[in-house]
């Protein structure tokens, strides 16, 4: 496989101009599952001063024509390298090529419903895949305009990022479908589904941004057949209209891409894909059951953010990977606030304070952290940087500087960055340019503080308390955790809290710029008044969420947190306390118990459902990654009490989490006392439940082959299969483990079952010999051989595995195998390796947690 190189795009950009890509794709056979390729040919109207270039395209290569007639070409790996072209005029290029169905979700990627035998076929090529499914120039600064036009069967939906210009009927039982001419558009967010789709018509929205246009857009949902029952269409569209309502409102362009159809695709690696006009998403936004309050929420968060794509990333689109943040953080940010200010769903940012920003905590504090504005010297890099990073780290920035510099100036910058790149291929200055423009402030230091370096800073609170109880010299600090230590421009909300009547009521609201060391929070002296102190039973740094920062609480304020946040009345106040108190945990200086116990205990006035579900994930995670296992025992059979009291107590969205976590903490342990209660789910209506006990069942034992066999005929699913494949695996015997790791190591399965079969093998009660050697030395032949995708999915699955410090065994086949890992493969691919090495730490970090909490 030949891989991308940021110099060879650079290089390519500067030698060709992409005017338009005509794209032929016949699936006429794709239903017959036998046939493992498609002719496609792309038709290039482009200039190439140098008189050669090369296209990228993984499959077989037919033919080359010039402007109509057989011109030779070399085919080297996944390239098509050309020879004498005209240097000086336009000309025409087709490339014949017969390209493969995929089945790891990278490509045109082909799904058989085992429901109903029908066939469904999507694309997704973020961030280099197109040429696995038709001849382009795979680079995101080349942006022609693209025509697509597909045979396929007459009975199915075919969609792309165009319009439907024409379909025509032919006799052998296909149709044509041709689409509109796009913009100017990236290969990555080129787009096509085909198949007997249940269609969904959304209406229209009618509107514009003040510019002039005005847009008439036609909004469509699509699903496979069996999940047309369960599409929740008010709710999609509900938000839809909504963020459409949002982004035009502030961003002065208005949408350009036609039509807006949205596409809910099975076994599909990603949560959403951003392709203009053909949105796809993963079908686990769909729900067989009734989807809780705060899944719908998930899933309009990512509506928004795909949604906020059509600008940042479809329209204005980032030349190379190193600046993948341009798209994303802003989607990320954007996403959240239209969710929390738009639609029903307004505690978002108190979700997103306890959920998405301690992936970016987490991602930072690696030894592979990165600056948000990256370095990416190939496409490969780039596979691994959709990241906790560039993604939630950039977010939080981003907001941190919205309170900077104020929300109206962000988002006249945000107009003026579309205004003159609107259809361009962007960078890092292009923003900053936009941005300095509206605010009148240099951001060059900004930017070097925020966007250049790595780690989170600490933010801590200090004060003394005066002879009569007042409060004195109360500052806040920064302590930075990046090799230069670098000192952040932050602007916060430091609040304090006192127990009254048994609330927790907000005592004082400080507005802090801290913009070195330390900088005061109580400069007028509002507290240095005789019995202040009292004031001060929660003092909360980073309140509102503002900037990114670890926030620390001081000993007394941990103790009340623990004690008493849920009398706390604001959602995002205590989602932030919560996110302190776990960055405690992970971090050492809060005993993983006195978290689990808390989580449990608030966990029932919790009002926002979103961050009561993440309490209850807390709260097993504490325990199985952060106490060694002779400390687990009293706090899980806690946990295990209070689910089960909880999910027999309780209704609606409440029970159906608190079920959950009951399952999750059964198959951490076995529990024979629980088993009958997991017994009675297994045989639940509700197919969710359902499948989560029988994985739990088999897990210990407590479920064969022929009782799983027996569910999955009574629930012939797609869903029922991937539960299926996960609950075999996870059977506790010798055979069983042997069976599903040769599944894994043959490279046979499609996308989705191999990492449902590798989640089963480390769900499993297994008490044997560790068999995980193998699939450990066969890492780098995996990668090697597959694709990145697939080879993502292999090695975290493989790695994912318990750790008990108090059993040396244990520690030796999870850090000590990673570490002779390394050791032996030092010239190993470095995606490959940094994967590797970020599993090593998050081991290495049990460890130390553990050995602290012993």
């Amino acid at each position: 496989m030949q891989i991308l190189t940021r110099a060879e795009a650079r290089e390519r950009r500067a030698d060709v101009d992409v005017h338009s890509v005509d794209v032929h794709v016949d699936l006429s056979g794709a239903a017959d599952v036998d046939r493992r390729a498609y002719p496609v040919t792309s038709s290039f109207s482009m200039t190439c001063r140098s008189g050669r270039t090369f296209v990228d395209v993984v499959g077989e290569v037919d033919s080359v024509l010039l402007d109509g007639s057989p011109h030779a070409f070399d085919r080297q790996e996944d390239r098509v390298e050309i020879a004498g072209l005209p240097g000086d005029r336009p000309f025409r290029l087709d490339v014949v090529a017969s390209c493969r169905y995929s089945r790891t979700g990278e490509g045109l990627h082909r799904y058989v419903d085992p429901e109903d035998g029908r066939v469904y076929l999507y694309t997704q090529f973020e961030p280099n895949d197109a040429h696995r499914a038709w001849p382009c120039f795979d680079q995101p600064d080349i942006k022609p305009r693209w025509a697509v036009d597909v045979i396929a069967p007459a009975d199915w939906t075919v969609a792309s990022n165009g319009a439907e210009r024409s379909r025509e009927e032919r006799p052998d039982g296909t149709a044509l479908t041709s689409f509109t001419r796009t913009g100017p558009l990236s290969s990555y967010i080129t787009a096509l589904v085909a198949g007997p789709w249940e269609v969904v018509d959304g209406g229209r929205w009618n509107g514009g941004a003040g510019d002039g246009r005005t847009a008439d857009v036609r909004l469509r949902l699509l699903c496979r057949r069996a999940l047309a029952p369960y599409m929740d269409a008010d709710d999609i569209l509900a938000v839809t209209r909504a963020g459409l309502d949002f982004f035009h409102a502030r961003y002065g362009t208005t949408y350009p891409w036609g039509d807006y159809d949205q596409v809910f695709v099975p076994e599909y690696n990603l949560g959403a894909m951003e392709n203009p006009g053909c949105v796809t998403f993963n079908e686990t936004y769909l729900s067989r059951e009734r989807p809780t309050f705060a899944e719908r929420q998930r899933r309009a968060n990512t509506i928004l953010h795909e949604m906020c794509h059509m600008w940042f990333g479809d329209l204005a689109t980032p030349a190379w990977w190193d600046d993948l943040w341009l798209k994303e953080s802003f989607a990320e940010n954007q996403g959240t606030e239209a969710a929390s200010t738009a639609t029903e769903y307004a505690g978002e940012w108190a979700s997103f304070a306890i959920g998405r920003k301690a992936w970016a905590y987490e991602q930072d504090q690696l030894p592979t952290t990165h600056p948000i504005a990256a370095d990416i010297p190939d496409v490969a890099a780039a596979k691994t940087n959709f990241d906790g990073i560039t993604y939630a780290k950039g977010a939080a920035v981003l907001r941190q500087l919205v309170a900077w510099v104020g929300e109206d100036a962000f988002y006249a910058a945000a107009r003026r960055y579309f205004a003159e790149h609107a259809w361009g291929a962007t960078g890092l200055d292009d923003l900053i340019g936009a941005l300095e423009a509206e605010t009148g402030l240099p951001l060059d230091g900004w930017r070097r503080a925020w966007l250049d370096t790595t780690g989170p800073s600490v933010l801590t609170a200090s004060w003394t308390p005066g002879p009569d109880g007042q409060v004195r010299d109360f500052r806040i600090r920064q302590e930075p955790t990046d090799p230069d230590r670098t000192l952040r421009p932050h602007r916060v909300v430091v609040s304090t809290w006192a127990m009254s009547d048994g609330r927790l009521e907000r005592t004082g609201r400080f507005d802090v710029r801290l913009d070195g060391p330390d900088a005061p929070v109580d400069p007028d002296g509002l507290l240095d008044r005789p019995g202040a102190t009292g004031s001060l039973d929660l003092v909360v740094v980073n309140d509102e969420d503002r900037t990114y920062a670890v926030a620390r609480l001081d000993e007394r304020s941990a103790d009340t947190a623990l004690a008493s946040i849920s009398a706390c009345d604001d959602p995002l106040t205590r989602a932030v306390v919560w996110a302190s108190l776990w960055n405690g945990v992970r971090d050492g200086l809060l005993d993983p118990e006195r978290f689990a116990d808390a989580a449990i205990a608030h966990a029932p006035y919790e009002t926002e459902g979103a961050v009561r579900d993440r309490l209850l994930a807390l709260a097993h995670e504490a325990v199985s990654s952060y106490l060694p296992g002779p400390r687990r025992a009293a706090p899980r059979a806690r946990i295990l009490s209070a689910a089960r009291d909880a999910a027999q107590s309780t209704s609606g969205d409440e029970r159906r989490a608190w079920t959950r976590a009951l399952v999750l903490e059964y198959l951490a342990t076995g529990d024979a006392p629980t088993t009958p209660l997991i017994e009675s789910l297994a045989d639940s209506d509700d197919l969710d439940l359902a499948w989560r006990a029988r994985i739990a069942l088999a897990a210990h034992g407590r479920a064969d082959g022929a009782r799983l066999d027996a569910w999955l005929a009574a629930d012939p699913t797609g869903e029922a299969k991937r539960h299926r494949a996960r609950a075999l695996a996870a059977i506790p015997t010798a055979p069983a483990r042997a069976a599903a790791w040769e599944e894994v190591r043959a490279g046979t399965l499609s996308n989705d079952l191999m990492t449902a079969v590798l989640a089963g093998l480390a769900d499993s009660s297994w008490d044997g010999p560790d068999d995980r050697g193998p699939a450990l030395d066969e890492m780098r032949r995996f990668w090697e051989e597959h694709s990145i995708g697939l080879g993502i999915r292999y090695v975290r699955g493989v790695l994912d595995r318990g750790l008990d410090v108090a059993d040396p065994a244990s520690v030796e086949a999870t850090a000590g195998a990673l570490r002779r890992w390394l050791d032996g493969n030092a010239d190993a691919p470095d995606q490959l390796t940094r994967l590797v090495v970020e599993a090593l730490d998050g081991f290495e970090r049990r460890i130390r947690v553990q050995d602290a909490a012993r």
